[in-house]
């Protein structure tokens, strides 16, 4: 599905439940259908696995199982995956604001957020499932900005000059909160996803 523009009507509110009544919101977007097939080939690995060692305790005459039956167990897995992954994606949402990034997952669903002051920059994860499905994955990075973690280093640079070590490293760690990967937060599996991730930053520059 292509990035477009979200209606910010009520009724759009009412059914997503998660937009607040004095956000805008800037862009709402489901991820490809390609989803389902890219996270449910995770489960092969294990799906395989448990075939093979089914077909290994079938070669004691004890047990009732046969090759047809561990074929069918591996596809059972395989199965149960995706409809998982199916449930999940009919859920799944990711949604951008003048104020925060939402994102709506999972079977049971839940809701992270990231308000776009805590923004430090978009990765691009790069997965050979995606790649043959022509989508990509965003990931946010949750920190004080570029900008600001370089006025800390400056700042920082003159504590250590003036302090003595340990007060100099103490007040490096409360001062620098480190940059991370907000898996939460993830945009899985979206088409775009480099348009998507220039819009969310253009959002960011504009609204922090």
């Amino acid at each position: 599905m292509s990035p477009t523009l979200a209606s910010d009507s009520d009724g759009v509110r009412a059914g997503v439940g998660v937009i607040r009544d004095d956000e805008t919101v800037l862009l709402m977007i489901r991820p490809s259908a390609w989803f389902i097939v890219s996270t449910s080939v995770r489960v092969l690995p294990a799906a395989v696995a448990a075939g093979v060692l089914l077909m290994l305790a079938s070669l004691d005459p004890s047990i009732p199982w046969d090759f047809r039956g561990a074929l069918f167990a591996s596809t059972a897995i395989v199965l149960a995956r995706a409809a998982w992954q199916t449930v999940d994606w009919c859920v799944r949402l990711y949604i951008l604001t003048d104020r925060r990034i939402v994102v709506r997952r999972g079977v049971i669903p839940e809701v992270s957020e990231c308000l776009l002051t805590e923004v430090a920059g978009i990765g691009q994860p790069r997965r050979w499932s995606e790649r043959i499905g022509r989508t990509g994955s965003l990931a946010i990075l949750r920190g004080p900005s570029r900008t600001v973690r370089r006025a800390r280093r400056a700042r920082n640079s003159r504590v250590f000059e003036e302090a003595p070590a340990q007060a100099a490293k103490s007040e490096s760690r409360r001062e620098h909160p480190r940059v991370r990967v907000d898996h939460q937060m993830e945009w899985s599996v979206i088409r775009n996803s480099e348009t998507v991730r220039r819009t969310i930053l253009n959002a960011v520059t504009r609204y922090r």
